[in-house]
Order: structure tokens, then sequence, then C-alpha cells
């Protein structure tokens, strides 16, 4: 039973030809420039969402590096010192390092 009423529902192969088509000349037309259009102003938002974001969270492990910075020197009073290190004189047949 099931047989016969997909064998009922399949069409037959027709025999008419397609016309050939130039694909030089297919274009997506308005349809296709206007989803094209919102796709980019979608991406465009998203972007600068995904900025905006990335700024808040870099902002806000600065000030919690600030505040964890703040709470060990006042913990420990001797870190507040500025740390020196020796640095080698340069040698002579060298170039000094260029200004930053």
């Amino acid at each position: 039973m099931i047989g016969a009423l997909l064998r009922l529902s399949t069409p037959s192969p027709t025999t008419t030809a397609t016309p050939k088509v130039d694909a030089d000349l297919v274009t997506p037309g308005l349809w296709g420039f206007v989803l094209l259009f919102f796709l980019a102003l979608a991406v465009y938002f998203l972007g600068r969402s995904m900025a905006r974001r990335v700024r808040r969270v870099n902002q806000r492990a600065r000030v919690e590096a600030e505040l964890q910075e703040g709470r060990a020197s006042a913990e420990d009073p001797a870190r507040d010192e500025p740390q020196t290190t020796p640095t080698a004189p340069a040698a002579a047949d060298e170039d000094p390092p260029a200004p930053r």
C-alpha cells in the first residue's frame, strides 16, 4: 500500500529542455543586495558591541590589579620601595640602545 502511494507521489522525469542561462548575466537582484546589506550592518554592530565589552573587561582587570597592588603594599610597607636591578655597562664596540 505504501509502495503504491510512493510510486504515485513521485513525479516521472520530463523531457522538457531547460533554457541555457548565461552565468555572467545572472545577478542576486534586489533581495540579494538587501540581505547582504543587513548582514553587513549586523556584523558592524556586533563588532562595535564586542569592542566595547572587551574595553570594559580590560578596564575592570586594570582596576582590579591596582586594587590588589594597593592591598599588597598596605600589608607589606617594604614593597613600596622601588626595585632596582643592576645593569651591565655597554661594551665599547656595541651601539647604545635607541631611545624610545
